[in-house]
Parts: structure tokens; sequence; C-alpha cells
């Protein structure tokens, strides 16, 4: 019997029957399966089963999808389809319980149950209904599995399995700090931001930034917002404070434009005017040269003092751009203005050579009318002869130990700290004075106790035999004591060393002679010893000391690495690094901290040479220990073309404006500090009552002082010079502490980093017929440690070392109607003693 239209609806509601879309399907039949959705595919139609078409039944619509929870489930199993399979199913169940009961296909009901006809089918009705449900349900299912998807997505991208990874929150690794004035503050080191960059797989390269914050303080990123994302594995810059500096593109800006750049350096900062010509290109108002230099930090030392802009002025003396200018057009120009003028060499950039590299006093001085005025002029290894050897009267060609073409400021291609990363040479003097070519050198705050550890270009010899440069007298070319040193190759590199090649007794470098022995590491007269001369010398070593390899432009590189000069490793390391820029002058610096053995024991009974020097003695040939590091543009000191050795102080302020200085001031003077310099302050005098000689120094009750030396000699005459030779020195500086002693002395701490002598160590200049050379000042050679004893002072209680500098006024134990007081420089060799006497 055909069913009606008042069929009775399966439980759980009638359901309007669905029609194929196929028109003319037999009843039954099964539809090909629909295409597999993509993931991130835009759905389309959902694909219906196929069932009996009904003549003249309308095709219904689809409407809105619902959402799972508001579809009426049906109580009765639907038997499941065959167009199930084209439906995708997610990897993992949604958490919703609903939509889990919408995913459940329902039970199968088995044959006999109520509701189903004589061949266990559900009724005509039942499956009507079914077949109205299924296209809901599918589309759901569709639906939930493009929400799993879409839910998974958002999980691995924020659990950053996909995407890129976020920069760390800074906050998350700051800690907590007591900073200088005693306060708390939180800070965030760059290392600690580094670290946890490299835990999330990130390279990370830093830039040290010039600014107020502490060395070392994450300043921030690069060219990215903290938080952003960044793909994995990139390499992400930030920016490490490098403390208060000159940024290296300061020179050249209008000075009002940096105001707030310096101003947020934490120290003082202070604009003075510098020279520039009445013809200069340059313009006035412009930075034109800075202390530090630009690109270079501010010494910790220099931090009180602050930094200084110059600003450029029209006015008389050296123009601040006279660098880079015509060597010959240059002398003429200052002579014009009536000043007196010198040339000198001087290792320079390949910019330079053959033009004005330096000056002194320096560029942007200003100059009062008729002043003498040395000019520098570049060059490079081509003149390595002329600077460096001289002709004996023999016609032998020897070593000459010159300090003019070399003397400056070296630093690292990236300073984050001066006193680290750049080196200083001057001219100095050595135990064996001219006769061994005079112009040693030392690199300042190295300054040796022996005079003999002073850097030389050869080493230790009583004649010219062991210093030739080329073969003569019957020497052959590889029995020069010097053969092995790099100055007697054409490379254009060579060395300088401290020692001499001396061995040391204990810690002072010794040369075997009548009257002395070392006897276990001390050296001891015969005297003292019964005038026996038959001693041996015990407990000598040989020590690594200062040693260094000086680049002009044009030395070849290469072949140095190539002779097997270097360490292998180290070598190898270099090859890695950025090349080294052979068009600027530089240094590389043996590193004593690479080498497991920097002491080797001494016989004085063998011919055993110095391994930590290029010696040739003996007929020995010696293999040096290789150097470290090998050069590279991050392990050598470049020249710094001489551009900031100016009077700062003297010069006059510039007119800029400034924002209100927030500088801390200084804490409250120390009590026993102010108490020795109310006593120490007057003027005192240094000599040793022979030659035309001497040393003034001045004593503030502040602490700073100021004097002078020097030392004349009417005969030492030359060419441009007939009224003699004259060295000098003058000098300023402070003294930071003191201790009160039990005696009622007190040891007061000269502030080295403040020491300052005008002009460069070892330049020259001639002045009314007389060549004036700056020199350090007796008595001052080293800024350390004195002993000031206040007035009145028992003298007899001084050796007669320290009386001899009285100028005559205590001689033997004399000491009657002499009172007064005394300062005793107690690092000094020779116990150098200054004197303020009261009468």
């Amino acid at each position: 019997m055909p069913a009606s239209d008042s069929t009775v609806p399966a439980p759980g509601g009638a359901v309007p029957p669905v029609p194929s879309p196929q028109a003319g399907a037999a009843a039954g039949s099964v539809p090909a399966p629909g295409p597999v959705p993509v993931p991130g595919a835009v759905p389309g139609p959902v694909p219906m089963p196929a069932q009996s078409a009904q003549p003249g039944a309308p095709v219904p619509q689809p409407t809105s999808v619902p959402t799972p929870g508001s579809i009426p489930m049906p109580a009765a199993s639907v038997p499941p389809q065959p167009v199930a399979s084209a439906i995708p199913m997610p990897q993992q169940p949604a958490n919703d319980s609903t939509v889990l009961d919408a995913m459940t296909p329902p039970p199968v009901v088995p044959d006999g149950d109520a509701g189903t006809g004589a061949s266990g089918n559900a009724p005509d009705g039942q499956a009507t209904k079914n077949k109205k449900l299924l296209p809901i349900i599918i589309a759901i299912v569709a639906v939930v599995a493009l929400l799993v998807i879409g839910l998974t997505v958002f999980l691995t991208y924020r659990a950053e399995v996909w995407g890129g990874k976020s920069l760390p929150d800074t906050s998350a690794i700051a800690k907590e700090v007591t900073d200088k004035s005693g306060k708390k503050k939180s800070v965030v080191k760059a290392k600690d931001v580094t670290a946890a960059l490299e835990n999330k797989g990130f390279k990370v390269k830093t830039t040290p930034v010039f600014s107020g914050e502490d060395s070392g303080t994450f300043l921030g990123y690069q060219g990215v917002k903290q938080g952003s994302r960044v793909k994995a594995g990139s390499t992400v810059t930030i920016q490490e404070s490098a403390g208060p500096g000159v940024p290296k593109d300061t020179i050249g800006k209008k000075a009002q434009d940096v105001v707030n750049t310096f101003s947020s350096m934490g120290v003082p900062v202070h604009y003075k005017k510098v020279v520039i010509a009445q013809d200069s290109k340059t313009p006035e108002g412009q930075v034109g040269v800075t202390y530090p230099e630009a690109g270079t930090a501010l010494p910790e030392a220099d931090r009180e003092n602050g930094i200084y802009i110059g600003v450029t002025s029209k006015g008389d003396g050296i123009s601040v751009d006279i660098l880079g200018a015509d060597k010959d057009k240059a002398v003429s120009a200052l002579q014009s203005q009536g000043y007196t003028v010198d040339l000198e060499p001087h290792y320079s950039s390949k910019q330079y050579v053959g033009k004005i590299s330096g000056s002194y006093p320096a560029p942007g001085s200003a100059l009062s009318s008729g002043a003498s005025v040395t000019l520098y002029y570049g060059v490079d290894k081509s003149s390595n002869m002329d600077l460096l050897s001289q002709r004996t009267d023999d016609g032998l060609t020897i070593v000459k130990n010159n300090a003019t073409p070399m003397i400056g400021m070296y630093c690292k291609s990236e300073v984050k700290d001066q006193s680290k990363d750049c080196i200083t040479l001057e001219a100095t003097q050595n135990t064996y004075g001219e006769s061994a070519g005079g112009g040693f050198m030392s690199i300042k705050g190295h300054e040796p106790s022996s005079l003999a550890d002073n850097l030389g270009l050869g080493n230790y010899s009583q004649d010219v035999s062991g210093v030739m440069l080329k073969p003569g007298a019957g020497v052959s070319a590889d029995k020069l004591p010097l053969a092995n040193n790099l100055i007697t190759k054409d490379w254009g590199m060579f060395e300088l060393y401290a020692g001499a090649d001396l061995p040391n007794c204990g810690s002072t470098p010794y040369a075997s002679g009548p009257g002395k022995s070392c006897v276990n590491g001390t050296v001891q007269s015969w005297a003292s010893m019964g005038n026996t001369t038959n001693y041996t010398n015990t407990g000598m070593t040989y020590e690594m000391k200062d040693f260094l390899v000086y680049f002009p432009v044009g030395s070849d590189v290469k072949a140095l690495e190539d002779s097997g000069y270097f360490d292998s490793d180290s070598l190898t390391v270099a090859k890695k690094q950025k090349t080294v820029d052979t068009d600027r002058p530089f240094i590389v610096m043996r590193d004593s901290s690479q080498y497991s053995k920097t002491s080797v024991p001494y016989d004085a009974t063998s011919t055993t040479p110095d391994p930590f020097v290029p010696t040739n003695r003996y007929g020995v040939d010696n293999t040096m220990v290789k150097m470290k590091p090998a050069p590279s543009d991050s392990s050598v000191y470049y020249l710094v073309e001489q551009n900031g050795d100016l009077d700062w102080d003297s010069m006059p302020d510039a007119d800029i404006k400034v924002p209100e200085s927030k500088d801390s001031t200084s804490a409250k003077q120390d009590p026993v500090f102010k108490e020795a310099m109310a006593k120490a302050a007057g003027e005192y005098g240094l000599g040793s009552g022979a030659g035309a000689w001497g040393s003034g120094l001045k004593i503030n009750e502040d602490g700073t002082f100021s004097g002078s030396y020097s030392d004349s000699d009417m005969g030492l005459t030359g060419d441009g010079y007939p009224n003699g030779s004259r060295s000098q020195s003058d000098f300023t500086g402070k003294f930071k502490s003191a201790t009160k002693n039990s005696d009622g002395t007190y040891t007061l701490q000269c502030d080295a980093s403040a020491f300052k002598i005008d002009g460069t160590v070892g330049s020259s200049s001639i002045e009314n017929g007389v060549k004036i050379t700056v020199t350090k000042p007796v008595g001052m050679e080293t800024c350390e440690e004195f002993k000031f004893y206040p007035d009145p002072t028992d003298f007899s209680q001084f050796d007669d070392q320290m009386k001899m500098w009285s100028g005559g006024r205590l001689m033997s134990d004399d000491t009657s109607g002499a009172t007064g007081k005394a300062l005793v420089n107690t690092k000094s060799e020779y116990e150098y003693t200054f004197y303020d006497f009261d009468n």
C-alpha cells in the first residue's frame, strides 16, 4: 500500500525531504564522491547524497548554516552515508562537547527494532527525514573542521612553530643594580639580551653606541621594535652602551645640531672655538675637532673633565682643516703670517702621503705673532731607510732609533674603552743614550722602571757590529745580528721591542760587566761580596716584554704571513675576520695573555738566544716564538691622524646654546685630602746643582698643579739652530687622594689621566735659533705615588739620593738652616725630590 502524506514522522520531529540534485537518478543510487576539501580553502557547496526523484517536487535551496547545538538531533539512528568519505576529519578532536556530539556517527539500528519495515530498513518517513538532516550535519562537520584547522594554526603561530620568533621582552631579564649615586635602578645588560636571543636560535651582532648609560647596558634593537617577530635563525643587531664618547660622524656637522646628542652623555660638555683660516672653505660654526677623537669613548679617568667640541671660527693660527693640504703650500701660508715653520716626516694614511698629516701645536690652535710651528707630512714604507738608518764614518749602514715618525695614538677599529682599545707611542731616552742612536719609545701607561726596557729597533750592542743593517767589514748577510729582524727585509714592516735582547736579573734588564754580578736574581756589587771577580751569574731569565710590529702604508702583509712569522692557529682565525686596512699605518701588538710561557731561564754559560725577540747572536739562528695575534681589522691598532692634541682649557668658549646641565656635582672633598693640600700648597724646585737644567712645580690648595722642566745645551747646534738646543716640558695635573701616615707625612696619589704635557713628546720646533724638543719632565716621568713632608721637616732623615735634588742646599749631612717641606716621587727610579725651602 503506498505511503500517504500523513506518514507518522520519525522520533524527533518531521524533517522535509531533500531531493537529489541529480535529476532522473534512480532511487537508492550512490553518487560519486565529491572533491576532498583542502585545509584553508574556501568551502564550496557540500555534495548531497542521491535519492529517488519525485516528479514535480521543487528542489530546496540551502539557507544559513546552523551553528553547533542549534540542530535538533534525531532520536533514531541514521545509517552512515557513502558521501561521508568526502568530508575532511580534523587531526585532533575539538574540545566543545556539542561539536563532539555532532561529529559522532549515530549507531546502526539492528533488524527487528520498532519503527522498521519488514526488510529491516527504516520506514519511508524515517528515511526521508534522515535524508533531510544529513546535509546539515555534513555542513556542520565541514565548519567544525575549518575551525579546528584555524585553531591549530593560531596555536602553532603563538607557540612560534612557524611565522618567525618574537624578540625577547627585556623587562623579564632586567636586574636591579645600584648606580653611582647609591640609588637602585633596573638595568638590562646587553650580554643578557644576547644570551636570550641565542637561546631562541638567533645570531647576534652587537653595535656599541655612546650614551650616558654605563658601559654594557642594553639600549635597544637596531631597526626593529621589542616584541617584533623576526625570521628564525636570522641575525639580530642590538645596541650596547659604550659609555660617553664622540660618535664617528660628528666631525663636519653643525655644532648646534649635535647639542642634543651630547647633552645625554652624562658628562660635562665644553664647546670651544678652534681656528680656521680666513680663506678656508670650511664654514664657521661646524665641528672641526673633538676630544676624545671622533669614534672613541671618553676614558673613565676623564669623566670629570668631560668632552670637548671644537667649533670652527676664523682667526690667526693653524687652521683645523690643514690636514691633507699640500705641504709646501701649507708652509708658505704659515710663513706669510709671520710664523717660523719646520717640516718633519711622519708615517701616515695613504691619503696624506706627501701632504700635511698633523702639526705642533695641534691643528685648530690659535697662535701669537712670530710663534714656531712644526708641520708633519705623510710618508710610507718607501721612506724607511731614510728615517730608520744612518751611515757611519766607515760607510756602514746601521739602525737609527728615531721615534718621530711613529709617535702618536693608535686605536682599534672599534673603540669601546680607550684605555684598553688604544695605545700611544711616546718618545723617550734609553739607558745607552745618544750613543745608541737615541729616539727610543715607550707605550704611554707602560713606562718601564728601567730605561733599558723602552722600545727600540734592535738588540743590545756595544759597537756598530750589533746594529748593522747591511753586510760590511767582512760580515755576510746571514751573519748579521739583525738578520732575523724585519727591518732588514724589504717588506716594509719592522719590530719595536723592549729589553734590547738582554736577560733579566730579577725585574731589571742585565748586561754583564765588571764590578757586579747577578746572584740568584739580585744584582750585587763585587765590593759587597768581598771584591772577588769570580762570580757566576745565577737566577737570570728571559722575559716576554712589550713587542710590536709596525706596518707603514705599502707594507707587504701577505709576504710576512706566508713567511711563517705568525702562529698558524692565530692566522687561521684572522683569515676568517675582516681584512686589515692597509691604507692606514697600523700596529700588531703581541698579546702575552695568549701564551702559556712568558718567562724562560737564562744560562749564562750557554749561547741560548732570547726566544721572545728576533735574535741572531753567537752564530745561533733563533726561531722566535710565533706572533700572536695575526693581523685582522679587529686585532690591529690603526694610527689616529692628529686632530685633538689641543690646550682645550685655554681656548675661548664658542657661542652655542645648550640645555641646562644636569651633571652631578662631585662628592664633598675628603677632609684628609683637603688638609694635605692646604699644607702642600706652594712652589717647589728640583735640580742637582750641576748643569743648566731644573724642574719647577707649583701646587694649589685644590690639588691641581703645574710646572715646567728645561735642560739647555748651547753646544748642540745644527742646521737652522745655531744657538743650541733645549729640552723642555710644560705640564699640568692634579692629585686625587691623600692618606695621612703615622709619622705626620702624607701619601699622595697623582691622577695620571689628568697629567698633561704641552705638546707631543718627541716633537721639535726652532725658536730664535734654538731647537726646542718636547720631552718628559724630570721628576714627573711617572704620575703615580708621592710622599709629602710638611713644614717643618727634619731633612737629616733623607738619604743622599734625595738630598742630591736639593740644588746644593742639602750637601752631605749638613742640614743647618734648611727648613721647609718636600715632595718625593716614590715611584721614580732616582727618588726625585722637590723642595720648598723657607729661606
